[in-house]
């Protein structure tokens, strides 16, 4: 697929489809934006000639802790870097939310987490910038592409079209998600860690988990337990 115009900000096809608040805001504010899938990273921030764009992956601190307990993380570092290597674009994190999070609700030590950061900052030569909320994500994102040249500045590309390939844990996430949005998603699969064993939980069971009541545990029991039949059209 060809931009046949200059853009501004490209947003991620999936991440769009999770957040789509993240367009309707950089549209409020002037910007230039189309959806694609990116081969790597969430937001492309497309620059003048004689500036890099940059390439950018989105974070969540909770997010991160969990890319770091099944050891994800270096795998996503390194398709980040090489896409940007590839492209010739500037590679960059964005970590999402209060770092305190790890000790005081999740019992890890802080020191390892930032060991993992400077790793990637380091080893990766991927800069991290940590900010406090999303509403602050999307005002540092729409700062960054507005600095890097008007719209009528920057370069046409050419971008991939390849869809970039679910990981199986993103195929996991896009399945429960299917049940019930993204926030119970999660604590869903906190809280049962696979999907057969959501799949097999009674509805008390499944009342168990912060934000799922009696209603919905019902019904999550019903899809699972319910017969399926043709619907005759």
């Amino acid at each position: 697929m060809e931009l046949l115009t200059p853009i501004d900000i490209v947003i991620d096809s999936r991440e769009h489809s999770k957040h789509r608040e993240f367009y309707d805001e950089f549209r409020r504010r002037g910007l230039r934006v189309a959806v694609q899938s990116l081969p790597a990273g969430d937001f492309l921030l497309l620059a003048r000639e004689g500036r890099k764009p940059l390439l950018i992956e989105r974070k969540t601190v909770n997010d991160l802790l969990n890319s770091i307990r099944d050891n994800r993380v270096w795998e996503q570092s390194k398709l980040l870097r090489e896409a940007a290597d590839r492209d010739g674009y500037q590679p960059f994190i964005v970590l999402e939310g209060w770092l305190g999070v790890v000790e005081k609700y999740r019992q890890w030590r802080i020191q390892s987490v930032l060991r993992v950061i400077d790793t990637i900052i380091l080893d990766y030569g991927i800069p991290v910038i940590n900010t406090p909320n999303k509403r602050a994500t999307i005002e540092w994102i729409a700062a960054k592409a507005k600095s890097l040249g008007r719209t009528g500045e920057k370069r046409v590309y050419r971008l991939r079209v390849e869809k970039k390939p679910m990981t199986i844990h993103e195929r996991i996430l896009y399945v429960a998600e299917g049940l019930v949005g993204p926030t119970l998603a999660r604590k869903l699969l906190q809280h049962f860690r696979t999907l057969k064993a959501i799949a097999n939980a009674s509805i008390v069971e499944l009342m168990r988990v912060e934000g799922i009541g009696e209603k919905r545990a019902t019904e999550i029991y019903a899809i699972f337990n319910t017969p399926w039949k043709p619907v005759d059209r």
